[in-house]
């Protein structure tokens, strides 16, 4: 095996059983942790006046584990498990601009323009800026994380709808604003004397946040808030059954993906080693539990002519009544 491909298995964790793979994620989720830690602990004057030394050692410490990581990344991404065939360069290329390869590049890219930057290092407004920035590590946690991944397909894949609901609020809140300004602008000019200015009264009553340090206090003003609030609470829940809805779509999907994918491998009738740990590293991706892919496998494997038994406990599978059909939504 070439040391590329090796550094390509540790870094995206192909082998499912490899102990140094599972110590390389360990190590740099751990730091990725840490780093938020520290960017929290930094925000303390107090606290980071003693321990700036140490601050900037680990700051130093984890740019160079992260700038390795991603030299690495760029240079193994060539024999990823799954890669189609076509040139290196054109590999790396397509990395480099993938979601997770901006991502790990903004986990550094901040330290290095802020030494960069003509008197950067001197500049409070620049300190507070990186300090700010270093935060985007977190999203490194991508992944490792089968939740944070299928949050991201399902805002995908709900974008247009999002933005969608998202332009009905801005037109609420403006609409919103312009009522409260006509009743209540001559007895509370300080607070609703300008369209801006209700602007604030609009967004904590569509949200149902309902502060009260801005309350109408005309008749009218007080029927009219009380329409915008119950209003407010279907439009408010709005993006949350958006939400709900894609990532129950998104399960059926990959779970049907998962599915499609073992019948594949058990149409000779046995799931060679190769092909269960294809299985399990799949499963992984697509962020599916033990019990998921047990029952998932367990379909597949009776559904196949060629096999009537469980390859891992022996168990006989024709009795199982017949499961419904699993269709990508």
């Amino acid at each position: 095996m070439s040391a590329r491909k090796r550094v390509a298995e540790l870094l995206e964790a192909q082998r499912p059983n490899d102990p140094w793979g599972r110590v390389v994620d360990f190590f740099l989720v751990t730091l990725i942790f840490a780093n938020v830690v520290m960017v929290v602990l930094e925000t303390e004057e107090g606290f980071s006046a003693g321990w700036s030394g140490f601050f900037w050692r680990f700051e130093l410490f984890s740019v160079a584990i992260f700038t390795v990581e991603y030299l690495l990344r760029l240079w193994s991404c060539v024999d990823r498990e799954g890669q189609p065939d076509r040139s290196p360069a054109k590999a790396r290329l397509r990395w480099v601009f993938s979601p997770l390869g901006l991502i790990d590049l903004l986990a550094i890219l901040p330290f290095y323009i802020f030494l960069l930057v003509p008197g950067g290092a001197h500049s409070m407004l620049m300190l507070r800026i990186f300090r700010g920035l270093r935060l985007l590590r977190v999203f490194k946690l991508t992944r490792y994380s089968p939740a944070l991944r299928i949050l991201t397909s399902v805002l995908y894949r709900e974008a247009n709808t999002l933005l969608v609901v998202t332009f009905v609020m801005m037109v609420m809140l403006v609409m919103t604003a312009w009522g409260i300004f006509l009743f209540e602008r001559t007895a509370q000019p300080e607070h609703f004397g300008s369209l801006p200015r209700s602007l604030w009264w609009a967004v904590v009553t569509i949200t149902t946040v309902g502060y009260g340090d801005v309350v109408p206090v005309t008749v009218w003003g007080k029927v009219f808030g009380g329409f915008v609030s119950m209003i407010g609470i279907g439009l408010a829940a709005l993006p949350a059954g958006i939400l709900a809805s894609g990532f129950s779509t998104e399960m059926r999907r990959r779970e049907a993906v998962y599915y499609r994918e073992v019948r594949r491998f058990t149409e000779d009738g046995e799931m060679s080693e190769d092909e269960q740990r294809r299985a399990q590293r799949l499963a992984r991706e697509l962020g599916l539990s033990h019990r998921d892919t047990f029952s998932l496998t367990r379909d597949a494997l009776r559904d196949s002519p060629a096999h009537s038994h469980c390859p891992h406990c022996g168990a006989d599978l024709k009795p199982l009544n017949d499961h419904p059909d699993r269709s990508e939504t």
